[in-house]
């Protein structure tokens, strides 16, 4: 690269780096109102009442875990309708190996040992966001 070009891109890559910058706030942001959205009102309201008392956060996300799953097999199953059966074992194939990426992925925090209660808020919360990602995802798989 000439001088002439680096001298061209070096202010051409900072204000990409600073658009970015700039940009990543607001996509976090709207990436947590989508997860919020994912969540049912009654767990929202738990949350609030638990004052954050890590076990009754817990029970929170346990029982809004459960939909969550719920979902996610429902879709799974309306994913694999119409499908021929390559397609639908292919699909389950991939599914599995979600779920072993999910488990693994999302116990993470709890199996490096004394980590303390946000360890199993921070698991629980990881299960339940791509839980409710892979719902989505499947969904959008469901012939229409």
């Amino acid at each position: 690269m000439s001088q002439e070009n680096r001298r061209t891109a070096l202010p051409l890559g900072r204000a990409l780096l600073a658009a970015a910058l700039l940009c990543a706030p607001a996509l976090a942001g709207a990436q947590e109102r989508a997860q919020e959205d994912s969540y049912s009102p009654a767990y929202k309201t738990c949350m609030d009442k638990s004052g954050g008392v890590t076990a009754a956060m817990l029970d929170c996300g346990s029982a809004e875990y459960a939909k969550l799953d719920a979902a996610l097999n429902a879709a799974y199953r309306a994913a694999t309708n119409g499908l021929e059966a390559e397609q639908r074992n292919l699909l389950r194939d991939t599914q599995r190996a979600w779920l072993a990426y999910r488990d693994s992925s999302c116990s993470f925090m709890s199996r490096l040992g004394d980590r303390g209660t946000m360890a199993s808020l921070s698991d629980q919360s990881c299960l339940m966001r791509v839980t409710a990602e892979r719902t989505r995802w499947l969904k959008d798989l469901a012939p229409l």
